[in-house]
């Protein structure tokens, strides 16, 4: 709660080019089940007075199966994912419990991607697995560019009829030149869009 924390988040930013499906398996991958191609990972701060300078960090795989998507214009330092980034749904949400969404900007996988946590807030770890760092594919935004860095900000968007207070996301598309901006809701039907 508040200003503290209890995961340090690290991706790989791995150059893994895509592969076909038919021939290498599923890429259910994202779902951290296996550790192939680019990975977020998670590791958990040790609890107590200086605890994390001595006792030790579990790792547990978040997210796998990044890849990159060769194209001419992102061939300089081509890597999958980029950064991550932690946001609640909701502004009045950022000091509670809940534990965050996570957005991931897929930088040469050509799309970002929105985790949400599974299940609920465990602050103890079972054998190697960290409970509270699973999550899940939420939803894929496909681009078809290099995906910056994302911004995530809780203000309304220009003049347009919204949700007050709910996230928006940002995510800037290079090589077409475009930011894309999404908008998080309570999920009830409006006409407001």
């Amino acid at each position: 709660p508040g200003d503290s924390f209890s995961h340090f988040l690290v991706t790989s930013h791995e150059c893994s080019f895509a592969y076909d499906a038919a021939i290498h398996g599923s890429e259910d991958d994202l779902n951290g089940n296996s550790i192939d191609g680019g990975s977020l990972f998670a590791y958990r701060v040790p609890t107590g007075k200086n605890a994390w300078k001595t006792a030790p960090w579990i790792r547990t795989t978040v997210a796998s199966g990044f890849r990159v998507k060769g194209q001419l214009g992102n061939m300089i330092n081509p890597g999958a994912p980029g950064f991550v980034y932690t946001f609640h749904p909701k502004k009045d949400a950022t000091n509670s419990e809940q534990r965050p969404l996570i957005a991931i900007a897929g930088d040469c996988a050509e799309s970002a991607y929105i985790l949400r946590p599974v299940g609920e807030f465990e602050t103890l770890s079972n054998g190697n697995q960290d409970l509270a760092a699973k999550y899940k594919l939420m939803c894929e935004i496909e681009c078809g560019a290099t995906v910056g860095s994302i911004a995530v900000g809780y203000d309304d968007f220009c003049a347009t009829d919204q949700q007050s207070g709910f996230a928006k996301l940002y995510i800037p598309c290079y090589e077409k030149d475009k930011v894309l901006v999404f908008a998080m809701g309570d999920g009830e039907d409006s006409d407001i869009w």
